[in-house]
């Protein structure tokens, strides 16, 4: 019986010489690159945007919660709809339409000063926020659809945003002064800025479009959920939505200052070690998963973030402080090595699943997840500290990771080669439960 926990040498592919070439295509490079600095533009702001509108503009902080989880809202209702227009428009189309709004956004939030000016704001901003990333992945999964340049694009993507990210951050922290509104405002209007750039950038993008057939069927969410394996990669992306992301942004903050009683300014490097680590290895763990199968990236994330999620557990314990703050430091470094292992796997194995009459629904998918995540975890990690039950919300965070581990073992045994394998070239994805299998996709630039 195949070991699926530790693969054989029979378990590796071995790749033509051609695959192994690490240059990405010129198209890619150029994508990245705007990307890149529109991620830089967005980490000038985005930790500071509750600081912004409490501290400046003076909204009181549940009013400002609430403008906040209005805009995760609305990106919740946004991201099914961008799926959709993506597989009828283009995914060029629909990016260039984020990154407008995204635009329009900042600049909206620079001249709010209270509540009504601040809330269409901050929901087109969420608006925008939530489905840029499927989008995102969509677009680089239609720029290198060869499996192995696919993986290592979404790799590289992944490190460059956390990058940029936090160069942005970094430069933020120095310019903004809550005493200085005009320094929030120039801040925001450089986000608006970096998106153009973007947008300025994605013309010169060409991008491959189906041909569509007049007498092809229409196809919904429901048709999407048909494709073999796709639903458990989805209940997957699920798990890891609300055990990984969602839960470090909300939860890390919130245990570490209230349960571990380490201090904020800990809790700020601790993000650093995280984005540092990530910057560091990813193109190594790339290296390393390249030969092997997708699942495999699947479980052991699963098993690196319980890990993990365990060590910052160590820290409410009646320790020293000194080993408190090396819980903190260590749980976000294993956090960042287990990220630079799904990174490169989900939206891949998302793309390898269905064909491209869906790709724009099914990236949206995960999207959906991630927002419902994000709305939800706040709540959950809060209610959890508040009633003194913070050991029960890291142990449901570590089963939920263990659940990962189990989706991955069962993905390893239910998914094909072609699918699995990074290294095998994908046949054509056979639509579910028809009789035609769907239409091949013409090269045609432009959208």
């Amino acid at each position: 019986m195949r070991n699926w926990l530790f693969p054989s040498r029979a378990n590796y592919v071995t790749l033509p010489a051609v695959t192994q070439a690490t240059r990405l295509p010129r198209t890619t490079r150029l994508f990245l690159a705007g990307n890149t600095v529109s991620m830089v533009g967005t980490g000038l702001v985005l930790p500071f945007i509750l600081i912004y509108l409490h501290q400046v503009r003076g909204i009181p902080l549940p009013v400002v919660g609430a403008l906040l989880a209005g805009a995760a809202g609305a990106g919740l209702v946004v991201v099914p709809m961008s799926g959709m227009l993506i597989d009828h428009f283009g995914v060029r189309v629909v990016l260039v339409a984020i990154m407008i709004g995204q635009s329009i956004a900042d600049v909206s939030l620079a001249l709010a000063h209270n509540v009504p000016t601040a809330l269409p704001a901050v929901l087109l901003y969420g608006a925008c926020w939530s489905p840029m990333f499927p989008t995102l992945g969509t677009m680089i999964a239609a720029l290198t659809p060869h499996p192995v340049m696919q993986q290592r694009a979404f790799a590289i993507n992944f490190t460059a945003q956390n990058a940029a990210l936090g160069t942005g951050a970094a430069v933020g922290a120095v310019v903004a002064g809550t005493q200085n509104p005009a320094s929030f405002e120039a801040l925001f209007i450089a986000n608006a800025v970096s998106c153009m750039v973007f947008v300025a950038v994605l013309p010169f993008i060409p991008t491959p479009r189906r041909t569509r057939q007049r007498s092809e069927a229409k196809v919904g969410y429901r048709e999407v959920l048909a494709y073999p394996g796709l639903r458990l990669v989805i209940l997957a992306s699920l798990l890891i939505a609300f055990t990984g992301y969602a839960a470090f942004d909300s939860g890390l903050p919130a245990f570490s200052t209230v349960v571990a009683h380490v201090s904020i300014h800990v809790v700020a490097l601790s993000f650093t070690v995280n984005t540092t680590l990530i910057v560091a290895v990813q193109l190594l763990v790339l290296r390393l998963i390249r030969r092997r199968r997708r699942s495999f990236a699947v479980w052991l994330t699963g098993l690196i973030w319980a890990v993990s999620w365990e060590v910052l557990g160590l820290a409410a314990l009646p320790i020293p402080s000194a080993a408190r703050i090396a819980c903190v430091f260590a749980f976000t470094g294993l956090f960042g090595l287990g990220e630079t292992f799904i990174a490169p796997t989900m939206g891949p194995l998302v793309n390898s699943l269905v064909d491209d009459r869906v790709r724009g629904r099914a990236n949206s998918i995960g999207g959906f997840t991630t927002s419902l995540a994000l709305i939800a975890s706040p709540a959950i990690v809060t209610g959890f500290i508040a009633a003194g039950a913070a050991a029960a919300w890291i142990a449901l965070l570590c089963l939920g990771c263990l659940g990962t581990v189990g989706i991955g073992v069962t993905l390893g045994r239910r998914l094909t080669d072609a699918q699995d394998h990074v290294g095998v070239p994908s046949a054509a994805v056979a639509a579910p439960d028809r009789s035609e299998s769907p239409d091949p996709a013409a090269a045609t630039a432009g959208d």
